[in-house]
């Protein structure tokens, strides 16, 4: 079978703006958000009521300036007050554009693109912050754009008569990550996000009684939807912190989960690694986190090795193993796709590799409320072979209708349709294989890299380094398909970048060479080249994704910072298999 789909559910998505309406009415004094200052100091606390006051203020300020249905740019800080500007932009029927923190200098290029593709009526960040950017700069790329203090955005009078908005009206742009390319602004609609947070509903199985802890960013689909949205549509309890506190100190994120007895958090695999390595054995045993009863894991391939290392390193806390939740998903597809029924813990499968031995690959479940998931020759509309792998492709109710355009044109890319028994779908770059009736991730197609004829993931190698002992050093691991020169007709092999964790020393000269054999042995091809960089070196997306084509970039233009270097066949070319990436690979975000 290649094909999953979700019979259709008997009621209806519920409505976020009306049910966050009704909650302040019902019970406006349950705690809706927490904020804490560095990860650990509460700074603040608001209610259900004192919320939808707040969003009302600031609705009634951008209806009054004449945002209706215009983008605005939520350029602030992670905190509540991103959250209150967010939801006002979805009162008010404005368009919201969240984006990194105006001034923040991690952020500046990517916001400045986002500014000139997106084309915002205003842009709302703290007063101060007007002073750390080129104003004038950022004016010019968007011509008529006005700044908008947060302050007085959420000053007045609440707004006590508010639009009704179509199911078809666009509430916000979702710019992707640019994991594989320039970042692009997914149109999500008013439908699409009620669809999506009725899905995540029915395959969590929360309710209000449930609470949450994320430093997961604001701007991003997993840390604004998964994270902040559906616990409020829930009238859940949701504690938030930001990612540098988390990444300075994951401890945080964990202590937070005990201090405020939280059932449900969630990150993507590269923060359950970062747990098990900053977080000493003594200080795990600490911990109270069996609580924990729903640990989502998503937005980069998920290793099953990771998650039996975290819940190995946190048994002493009591952190309970089936509460692992495995998922998948998109910011075209407003954010969840599939997963598997909460409690079952992770699922795995051995998927025989083409260049020989197997890869144990997570199941990320099934598809809910009518939504179906198929998986697609990548070349021509139609389903693979039953058990084989293909490109993802989504079809439902959260999936975006097409990308903004300049003007406010919004339409579908062209190369990413599908049609399969009459139904429109929604190709995602992911390759994956239907199996059991769950769908299980692979890679992408634009981290395919080709063997002499075999297909290899850029995934699968990274996985082969990291579960190596002699990685111990390292955080991450990029694998990098190359061509010695642009324009030759045979590729010619495959680069490993290796970076350093936040605390590791530079470890002996056999490491790279001991790395090359073990990668040789399960994949059949030897680097010609392995490095170590410093920590934070290789490119990443704001939601941790790496990326590789960047990365590549730097390493070939020696801006990449190369601690040591180790070429396995240097003088011997003929000693290693010719590597390509795939040419005709589509890149998604």
């Amino acid at each position: 079978m290649s094909l999953l789909a979700a019979p259709p559910s008997a009621s209806s998505p519920r409505d976020l703006v009306a049910t966050l309406m009704r909650h302040a009415g019902t019970h406006g004094d349950r705690l809706a958000l927490r904020f804490l200052r560095r990860g650990e100091h509460v700074e603040e606390e608001v209610t259900y009521a004192e919320l939808d006051r707040s969003v009302r203020i600031v609705a009634a300020n951008l209806r009054a300036a004449g945002l209706a249905r215009r983008p605005v740019l939520i350029a602030l800080p992670q905190g509540l007050d991103f959250v209150r500007c967010f939801l006002g932009c979805l009162y008010a029927g404005a368009i919201a554009v969240p984006t990194t923190a105006l001034g923040d200098p991690r952020g500046a290029e990517r916001l400045a693109r986002i500014i000139e593709h997106a084309q915002p009526a205003a842009l709302v960040a703290p007063q101060e912050r007007r002073e750390l950017v080129p104003w004038a700069d950022l004016c010019q790329r968007a011509p008529g754009l006005r700044f908008l203090a947060a302050h007085d955005l959420l000053s007045g009078t609440p707004s006590a008569d508010l639009p009704a908005r179509a199911p078809e009206e666009i509430a916000f742009l979702q710019y992707t990550s640019g994991a594989t390319s320039a970042p692009k602004g997914v149109a999500v609609t008013c439908g699409n996000i009620s669809a999506n947070l009725a899905m995540i509903e029915a395959a969590f199985g929360q309710d209000a009684t449930n609470s949450s802890v994320s430093w997961l960013p604001l701007h991003h689909d997993m840390g604004l939807i998964g994270c902040v949205l559906e616990p409020l549509i829930l009238g859940a309890s949701t504690t938030l912190m930001s990612p540098l506190a988390f990444l300075q100190r994951p401890i945080r994120w964990l202590r937070a989960m005990d201090r405020f007895e939280a059932t449900t958090a969630g990150a993507p695999n590269f923060a359950y690694d970062l747990c098990v390595r900053a977080v000493d054995a003594e200080t795990a045993r600490t911990l109270d986190l069996s609580r924990w009863s729903l640990a989502f894991c998503g937005s980069e391939p998920i290793r099953a090795a990771t998650l039996t290392r975290f819940a190995g390193h946190f048994a002493a806390a009591r952190f309970p193993a089936t509460s692992f939740y495995p998922c998948y998903g998109l910011a075209e597809a407003t954010l969840f796709v599939t997963g598997n029924e909460a409690g079952r813990g992770v699922e795995t499968v051995d998927l025989p590799r083409e260049s020989g031995g197997a890869v144990a690959a997570v199941s990320c479940g099934f598809p809910r409320r009518g939504t179906s998931v198929a998986v697609l020759d990548p070349e021509r509309d139609a389903l693979t072979a039953p058990g084989s792998v293909g490109e993802i492709a989504v079809a439902g109710d959260a999936v975006s209708p097409g990308f903004w355009h300049p003007g406010g044109d919004v339409r579908p890319d062209p190369d990413r349709a599908a049609t399969v028994d009459g139904k429109r779908y929604l190709r995602t770059g992911d390759l994956g294989v239907l199996r059991d009736g769950a769908l299980f991730v692979v890679g992408r197609r634009k981290n395919m890299i080709i063997v002499r004829g075999t297909n290899i993931y850029a995934e699968d190698i990274e996985q082969t380094v990291m579960a190596h002992p002699a990685a111990a050093p390292f955080g991450a691991i990029a694998a990098l398909g190359v061509l010695d020169q642009p324009d030759a007709a045979d590729p010619e092999g495959v680069r490993i970048v290796c970076e350093l964790s936040r605390a590791a020393g530079l470890p002996d000269t056999e490491t790279l060479p001991t790395l090359g054999r073990a990668v040789a042995e399960a994949h059949g091809v030897l680097p010609v080249e392995l490095v170590i960089v410093p920590n934070g070196a290789i490119e990443r997306t704001v939601s941790g994704k790496l990326r590789r084509d960047a990365t590549r970039s730097r390493l070939d233009d020696g801006a990449l910072p190369v601690l040591q270097r180790h070429e396995p066949r240097a003088g011997n070319p003929s000693s290693n298999p010719s590597v390509t990436e795939v040419a005709h690979a589509h890149s998604i975000s």
